[in-house]
């Protein structure tokens, strides 16, 4: 294998096959009173919503019902968890979010439009042709929820973070058992068709059972019938060529969504 300066032609949108951590954000109330200051729980876990790693950035955004962002009150990390407090001013949605945060670095090489990681304990074992190019990798990460003082509202949920987005059509906080969620995935603003999104979600942590995993349609439209109440990450992951100017060939995107499952 070898590092070529020519450039190169990627299948921008295919899935690698190695695993990441995925992060979630988790308020201790998604309804809280104008006016009630909030914690709120950040980690890395595959698993819905048990801490592992803490997620240490200066990225974190805390975005208003009009849009206009800031930083988060107060963090603190500590060794499996990041804690947030922050003061719910307005009335409407708020969005409490990690931003793009770029993390490790690996390689990878692309084989038939797919990127497969190397030259890493975590590689699945793969033959990989003389001469194939090993590509830089770093990851990026988004995560987010949103809490609601009042009515729910949209301007928090349109506001852009990151390259690869989890647009919701139904408000978050209005998620229940046995109804419909419909959400989009996106890449710079361009739909991303047959897609897995994979559910994960508390009780299935609890009964070692995997998740659900759902899938993009042409349009870059997906649903889910969630069938349990309580907290549910959403997420998706895909790697694509690394924007001009970063240090890296591609980036490995993970985006995710906390919510609340409310009974039926």
């Amino acid at each position: 294998m070898y590092r070529p300066a020519a450039s190169w032609v990627a299948a921008c949108l295919m899935m690698g096959t190695a695993a990441a951590d995925t992060a979630y954000v988790k308020p201790s109330t998604y309804s809280p009173d104008q006016g009630e200051t909030i914690t709120v729980e950040v980690a890395f876990n595959d698993y819905c919503c048990e801490p592992r790693y803490a997620v240490r950035t200066d990225t974190y955004e805390v975005i208003a019902p009009d849009g206009t962002s800031s930083a988060p009150e107060r963090v603190e990390s500590f060794a499996k968890m990041t804690v947030l407090e922050h003061t719910i001013t307005a009335p409407g949605t708020t969005r409490i979010s990690t931003g793009e945060r770029l993390g490790r670095k690996g390689e990878y090489v692309l084989l038939d439009g797919i990127y497969h990681l190397v030259n890493s304990p975590d590689a699945d074992p793969i033959t990989v042709p003389e001469r194939t190019p090993i590509l830089s990798s770093q990851t990026a990460t988004v995560t987010d929820a949103y809490v609601t003082v009042g009515t729910p509202d949209w301007g928090a949920i349109r506001t852009s973070v990151g390259r690869l987005a989890i647009e919701p059509a139904l408000h978050p906080n209005s998620a229940r058992v046995g109804g419909l969620f419909i959400g989009r995935v996106m890449m710079d603003g361009a739909p991303v068709t047959d897609k897995s999104v994979l559910v994960t979600n508390e009780v299935q942590r609890l009964n070692q059972a995997g998740g659900t995993l759902s899938k993009t349609d042409e349009d870059g439209i997906f649903t889910i019938v969630f069938t349990e109440p309580g907290t549910h990450v959403i997420m998706v992951r895909l790697q694509a060529p690394a924007p001009a100017g970063a240090e890296t060939d591609i980036r490995s995107y993970t985006t995710a969504l906390t919510l609340q499952v409310a009974p039926d």
